[in-house]
C-alpha cells in the first residue's frame, strides 16, 4: 500500500468536499494522509488563529476602496510566495508518504509531489499570476513537480494562457471531480414542490451568497410563489440579515443556516425536485452532488459548468448578461467591482431568465424527472465519477511514485 500526503490550503477549517472523496475513496493500492491524521489538530472555524482573523477583517474592510483593494490583493500574492518558500516540510517528511498532493499550491520542498488547480490564478493564491510567473513556472517545471491537474479544460486553458507551458505539457492532465454514486430510489415526499439552493454557510465570505446568485434566487422565486401553489423553496446556506429579514413572512421559503449532518443535507438532496443554482462562479461540488441526487440543476452557462451540465439535456443553462465575466487568461474577473456592480445592474433580466427556465420544469413534470435521470446517470458513469476519476488517478499516481 502507498501513501500519498494531501498537503491542504490552509490548516484550520473544513476540509473541502473535493478532498474528502479523495480520502474517503482513493484509488486502488493507494491511501491518503492529512495533517489532522498526522497530528490529531482540528481548528474549527471560529478557532481560526489571530492571523487569519486579521486577514479576514482586513479583506471585508477593503472591498469597497478599489486602489487600495488591488494593492492589497498585490501584496498578498507576492508574500504567497515568500511564505511557501519559508515553510518547512516538516509534516511531508514525517508523513513517509510516497508523493505529496498539492491542493492548490505550490511547494518547494525536494519531494515528489503533484498539484491540482480550480483555474491558474489559484497557483498565485488567487491574485494576479502575473506577479510571479516565473516563479510558478519554475516550479512546475522542476523534476519534483510530476503532475499538473487542472479540474477542468476551461482550467487547463487558463493556464495555458497564463504560462509558456511548451515544456509543461507532458505533465498537465484534466482531472475532473469524482462524486460518488448515491444509492436511493427517487421518491416524493409532501405535497409541495421543492426548489433547493445550497450556498456556503462561511460568515467570513460575505459576499458568497450574492456571487452564487442568491439575490436573483430570492427575487425569482417571489415571482414563482404569485404563479403557482405548492411550491417551495429551502434555501442551505449563510443569508445576509437583510435577506433573513425579508424572507421571514414568507412561510414557503425555509433556510437552514447551521452545519447539517452528511444524512440530513442527503435527505433535503433525496427530498427536492428541482436544484435552483444561478452562481456567477465556476463549477462546484454542489452542482455536481445535486445531479447525483437525480435533481435537474437550473444554473448560468460559465466558466466550466458546462463540461458538467449539458443544456436541456442533464440540466438547463441560462446565458450570462454581457458583462466582464472573464480577465485576460479567461480566469474568473471577481475581484473587478465592475462585474457585481454588471451583475446588480442586469438583475432584473436575470430574474426573468431564471423564472422562466424554473416555470419549464415546474410544469413539465416529465421533463423535470427525465432530466434528473440523465443528470444523475451522467455523474454515475461519466467523466464526474468516482471510477472514472480513480482510473485516471491511479496511472497518474503509479507514475508519479516510481523511482
Amino acid at each position: 500500500m502507498r501513501t500519498v500526503y494531501l498537503k491542504g490550503r490552509s490548516r484550520g477549517g473544513p476540509t473541502h468536499s473535493l478532498y474528502r472523496e479523495l480520502i474517503r475513496y482513493p484509488p486502488e493500492g493507494y491511501t491518503v494522509l492529512t495533517r489532522k491524521s498526522l497530528y490529531k489538530e482540528q481548528q474549527s472555524l471560529s478557532g481560526l488563529d489571530k492571523r487569519q482573523q486579521l486577514v479576514y477583517k482586513v479583506d471585508r474592510k477593503l472591498q469597497d476602496i478599489s486602489l487600495i483593494r488591488n494593492i492589497w490583493y498585490e501584496t498578498k500574492t507576492l508574500s504567497y510566495v515568500c511564505i511557501k518558500k519559508a515553510e518547512k516540510p516538516h509534516a511531508l517528511l514525517e508523513s513517509g508518504a510516497d508523493l505529496v498532493y498539492c491542493s492548490q499550491q505550490l511547494t518547494f520542498a525536494k519531494l515528489p509531489w503533484i498539484v491540482d488547480l480550480e483555474f491558474a490564478n489559484a497557483l498565485a493564491n488567487y491574485g494576479d499570476i502575473r506577479l510571479i510567473r516565473r516563479i510558478v513556472q519554475k516550479a512546475l517545471a522542476s523534476k519534483y513537480c510530476k503532475r499538473i491537474l487542472p479540474w477542468s479544460d476551461w482550467a487547463k486553458r487558463t493556464l495555458y494562457r497564463s504560462l509558456d507551458c511548451s515544456a509543461l505539457r507532458d505533465k498537465i492532465e484534466t482531472l475532473h471531480f469524482g462524486i460518488p454514486p448515491k444509492r436511493f430510489v427517487k421518491k416524493k415526499t409532501g405535497d409541495k414542490l421543492r426548489i433547493l439552493f445550497v450556498g456556503s454557510i462561511n460568515l467570513f465570505n460575505f459576499l458568497n451568497f450574492e456571487w452564487k446568485g442568491g439575490f436573483e434566487l430570492i427575487e425569482a422565486f417571489q415571482e414563482l410563489n404569485k404563479r403557482y401553489d405548492g411550491v417551495e423553496l429551502v434555501i442551505r446556506a449563510w443569508v445576509p440579515p437583510e435577506i433573513m429579514e425579508r424572507c421571514s413572512s414568507n412561510p414557503n421559503i425555509r433556510i437552514l443556516y447551521s452545519q447539517l449532518t452528511e444524512k440530513a443535507l442527503a435527505n433535503l438532496y433525496e427530498s427536492s425536485d428541482i436544484f435552483l443554482f444561478p452562481s456567477h462562479m465556476n463549477l462546484g461540488m454542489a452542482i455536481l452532488e445535486a445531479m447525483s441526487y437525480e435533481l435537474p440543476v437550473i444554473t448560468l452557462n460559465l466558466y466550466d459548468i458546462p463540461e458538467a451540465v449539458e443544456d436541456m439535456k442533464t440540466g438547463i443553462l441560462i446565458p450570462p448578461p454581457p458583462i466582464p465575466y472573464y480577465i485576460w487568461n479567461g480566469a474568473p474577473n471577481h475581484y473587478d467591482r465592475k462585474l457585481l456592480f454588471g451583475i446588480r445592474h442586469h438583475r432584473q433580466w436575470l430574474v426573468n431568465q431564471i423564472v422562466e427556465k424554473t416555470s419549464l420544469l415546474i410544469e413539465n413534470d416529465s421533463l423535470r424527472r427525465r432530466i434528473g435521470r440523465e443528470a444523475r446517470r451522467s455523474i454515475e458513469d461519466g467523466e464526474f465519477s468516482i471510477k472514472k476519476r480513480n482510473e485516471k488517478m491511479k496511472k497518474i499516481f503509479d507514475e508519479a511514485t516510481q523511482k
